[in-house]
């Protein structure tokens, strides 16, 4: 096929050289004459903006160039004639192209070579479809027309506009008293009946037209007379004869008499004697006359300029005729309009911030100084009265900041005055009974929460309040163990004993209704955490017993002794040694001389498994870390009791809880993140972990060392510096009346603006502040999202949600969902599980499950009817905590890149490996953990 195209190509190109002797059709088209060039671009019909000849070659070679095989035809079967392009059969006749086809529609008719050429390039860039006889015709008589035309303007000395009227200048004379002076002007004739016309010869014709000339020119020297003869007789009521004779010398020939142009300087003379307030200017085409004017706006004076504006003509057209302008009249006009408009955008601003500070006492006078402040200087840089939507936006926006504080202190007091800012009178019964409180002080390992327990033990009725869901439920079985009826409560879980006598609960979930003998409140140093410290001082405060026992470390005490004394209730402090020795380590421990019956704390889950994976090398190994359930926790620490392992690896939740066998406890750091920052750790904090090692009835001694040198060296300098007596205000959290009040008081239920009121602004007497509720807000910012009431959103803004696990937030999602929705939440157990978690991921996700059922079980306390499906979420719990006990057992499974498999070591911070991240590769996550990642509704 190519072949054949290419050999039409070179036989076209033979042709069109035989027709140009030899030359290519580049260098022979320049040969070819206007008329067949013409002819050629209607032929192919192209569009050009000229039809020059330099344009006509260009574009005729583009087309050639462009090597299509019919453009190439056509040019070579006109310019041959013996050449078809296309072949046609003999009984279909070939089409015609536009040059035959407008010489055949002209038929008989008679025309010039001249009318002919004029007739192609009218219809070049017209379809050949759309080319009629009656256009032709038509063409033809309008051409015929247009010449006979010309031939008059030549003969007449004049020009035929589209209106059919004559335009023609001619000489006129101007006589004044002083002066005399010829002028030419346009003359412009009655329309012409030119139908009438066409039936005349051409010698009628011409002196029919030259006779309306002159009945023009005689109209025109008739109204020179009349324009001049006002002025002659009476002299000109504005202008002198020699400004006169200068304007109408000066004056185009085109222009009206009337609108001859007066000099600027000459208008401005004539304006300012109308009055001397005025200033007047020039621009282009307008004149413009300026006027001061002043307002009263709220007792301050604004003075701005008032304009109208004159077309030249115009304001010309008066001065002739001798008229005074109406510029009085327009600028007072203008003025009003502007006045109504500045009192009307006045107005409404006024109104606006009247209504943005209807609840505050501001005066009037107030409102007025803010708008006059923003008002005066922009008209008095501008000169204009306007008052713009953008001025208003700006003036609301800096009232919006000014009343802002105003609002918000507003608000604030009246939470306080509805509020009960004292906060132990939230606890009537309390303050009823007259408490007695004793406080156990004493470093760990002294005996005195074992003091304190005995003396609930023997009590009639009371009530254990532990720091962590393990030490309740440790509480719970040695009470009842002594043959005490107890119940348990925590968040997610309560065995309700109906015969009880005394309760064992964690600490946020104490219940101030219920009045006891005796109530022992763990760890009180806990008062100041950042983060829980509000339930301690809810206990202090609130516990109605007799007798409240508090155990903690020495810090505490002048703490407490001022909440006491705050409080008008009797104090006695029994202080409390340690048992036996504890020994700091002189020399680090290396990995290879850890000995059995060592506990090495760590201070992160990834670092507790990388420890664990070394270790394991050697030794069994059990581990301790705050991810983990406490049926787990409690389980490994068994594992570690009993002699089935030899080395606990445990992050610093073994810091209280768990009574254990450890001989030496190594530090394998010194600092920690704490949430916000990383840092060193704090003298409490390693004095707290320390006490874990030498336990008392285990060992006579207990040692302390680290793993490293620089660790060493910190933890020693921490363990011998006196611990910092604790800093009051304590925490006050908030409760469902304070949310419920603010809300009234804001006229919102939007639980994330209540709760960051409270934060920013809830006060109380006494030494109490606001607690900081940070992961409080973040969950609140999710419940927001949903359709729910009020108290609904502050119950699930204290639900236990990890938010920061991707699968704990989905999941606490589709709770929401199904919540808002108003059906039943089905707890969904795991699938099959194998044996044990092989790889880091696998293990991760168990551990987000157990915590996805503690948040189920937490939910079903707070809504029974909508969380019922308990018994197998606590079912599924048993199945997880024993899948994660045997996958810690095995101490094998692997960290892997989550893009090509490798092994990674546990230390390893990131989810991909440095070869996949140096491709730019991101880890997909093969594990059912990666995919959990919640989409929040918007």
């Amino acid at each position: 096929m190519a072949k054949k195209k290419k050999k039409y190509f070179i036989k076209l190109n033979n042709k069109i050289r035989n027709y140009f002797n030899g030359l290519p059709f580049d260098e022979g088209v320049t040969t070819l004459d206007e008329d067949k060039l013409i002819e050629l671009i209607m032929l192919l019909e192209i569009t050009l903006s000229s039809h020059t000849k330099e344009e006509m070659v260009r574009a005729l070679r583009r087309v050639w160039s462009e090597g299509e095989a019919v453009s190439r035809e056509m040019i070579v079967s006109y310019l041959t004639q013996s050449y078809k392009a296309v072949p046609y059969a003999g009984h279909i006749k070939r089409p015609l192209d536009k040059v035959e086809k407008i010489l055949q529609l002209l038929g008989d008719v008679k025309y010039t070579k001249h009318e002919e050429n004029l007739l192609l390039e009218a219809f070049i860039d017209v379809k050949s479809t759309k080319i009629t006889e009656e256009k032709v015709l038509n063409k033809l008589a309008y051409l015929r027309m247009r010449t006979r035309l010309h031939t008059l303007e030549n003969s007449l000395e004049v020009v035929f506009n589209s209106l059919n009227e004559m335009d023609f200048y001619h000489s006129f004379t101007f006589a004044l008293q002083s002066f005399d002076f010829n002028k030419l002007l346009l003359c412009t004739t009655v329309t012409l009946p030119m139908d009438e016309l066409w039936d005349l010869n051409d010698k009628e014709i011409v002196t029919k037209l030259q006779s309306i000339k002159e009945e023009t020119i005689t109209k025109k020297t008739a109204e020179i007379e009349h324009f001049l003869t006002h002025i002659k007789e009476d002299g000109h009521v504005y202008l002198t004869e020699q400004e006169v004779n200068t304007a109408l010398k000066s004056m185009t020939p085109e222009s009206s008499l009337y609108h001859a142009p007066i000099p600027f300087g000459t208008v401005e003379k004539i304006l300012t004697n109308i009055s001397d307030k005025y200033e007047v200017y020039e621009s282009t085409d307008h004149i413009i006359i300026e006027k001061e004017k002043n307002h009263d706006l709220f007792g301050t004076t604004l003075f701005y300029l008032t304009s109208v504006s004159y077309e030249k003509p115009f304001l010309y057209n008066l001065i002739w005729r001798g008229e005074e302008p109406p510029v009085k009249e327009d600028i007072n006009r203008v003025n009003d309009d502007l006045l109504a408009h500045f009192k009307v955008a006045i107005d409404d601003v006024f109104d606006d911030m009247k209504e943005e500070s209807e609840k505050l006492d501001i005066e009037e006078e107030k409102l007025h100084e803010f708008i006059v402040r923003f008002v005066e200087p922009q008209i008095r840089s501008s000169g204009v009265l306007k008052f713009r939507e953008k001025s208003k936006r700006r003036i609301l926006f800096h009232f919006g900041d000014y009343i802002k504080p105003l609002l918000e202190k507003q608000k604030r007091e009246e939470l306080l005055a509805k509020t009960i800012r004292d906060f132990k009178n939230l606890f009537p019964l309390a303050r009823e009974l007259k408490r007695k409180i004793v406080f156990h002080v004493g470093p760990t390992n002294s005996g005195k929460t074992y003091t304190a327990l005995k003396a609930l033990e023997e009590a009639t009725t009371g009530y254990y309040l532990a720091p962590l869901r393990l030490l309740a439920l440790e509480g719970y079985e040695n009470l009842k163990k002594e043959g005490v009826a107890v119940s348990l409560i925590t968040g997610e879980e309560e065995i309700i004993d109906e015969e009880s006598t005394h309760i064992s609960s964690t600490i946020e979930m104490m219940n101030a209704a219920v009045d006891v003998d005796v109530c022992v409140i763990d760890e009180i140093q806990m008062i100041s955490d950042r983060d829980r410290g509000w339930a301690w001082a809810n206990a202090l405060m609130g516990i109605p017993a007799k007798k409240v026992i508090l155990t903690g470390s020495s810090n505490a005490l002048k703490a407490v002794e001022e909440l006491c004394e705050y409080l008008g209730e009797e104090l006695e402090v029994i202080h409390f040694e340690r048992k036996n020795e504890l020994v700091m380590m002189e020399k680090p421990t290396s990995m290879k001389q850890i000995e059995p019956q060592t506990a090495v704390v760590a201070f992160s889950r990834r670092d507790v498994l990388s420890l664990k994976q070394q270790l394991s090398e050697k030794y069994s190994v059990s581990v301790v870390y705050g991810n983990l359930s406490p049926e787990v926790r409690r389980e490994e620490a068994r594992r570690f009791r009993e002699g089935e392992s030899q080395i606990l690896v445990s992050t610093d939740a073994i810091a209280m809880g768990l009574n254990l066998p450890i001989k030496t406890l190594l530090f394998s750091k010194d600092n920690k993140f704490d949430g916000l920052r990383r840092r060193e750790l704090l003298p409490t904090e390693v004095l707290q972990i320390s006490g874990r090692a030498g336990r008392y009835g285990f060992e006579e001694k207990g040692y302390v060392g680290a793993l490293d040198e620089n660790a060493l060296s910190t933890i020693t300098s921490a363990f011998h510096t006196p611990l910092p007596d604790l800093e009051l205000p304590v925490s006050v959290m908030a409760s469902l009346e304070h949310v419920m009040l603010i809300g009234e008081i804001l006229e919102t239920d939007n639980i994330l603006d209540i709760l960051a009121f409270f934060a920013d602004n809830m006060e109380f007497e006494g030494p109490f502040v606001a607690a900081n509720i940070d992961s409080m807000l973040e969950i609140a910012a999710i419940v927001s999202e949903y359709t729910l009431d009020l108290k609904t959103r502050f119950f699930l803004s204290c639900a236990p949600a990890s938010i920061s696990s991707p699968y704990i937030e989905s999941v606490f999602h589709r709770y929401i969902r199904q919540i808002e929705a108003g059906g039943k939440v089905l707890y969904i157990p795991p699938r099959d599980l194998p044996a044990f978690a092989q790889t880091n991921d696998m293990l991760l996700n168990a551990e987000d499950r157990v915590r996805e059922i503690s948040l189920y079980l937490w939910l079903s306390f707070k809504f029974p009817d909508t969380f019922e499906d308990t018994k197998q979420a606590i079912a599924a719990r048993v199945r997880l905590n024993n899948f994660i006990e045997n996958s810690l057992r095995q101490g094998h499974f692997t960290k892997q890149c989550r893009r090509c498999g490798k092994v990674l070591d546990f230390s390893y911070r990131f989810s991909i490996c440095d070869q996949c991240h140096g491709q730019n590769k991101r880890g997909t996550g093969s594990s059912s953990h990666g995919g959990y990642r919640g989409r929040r509704r918007r």
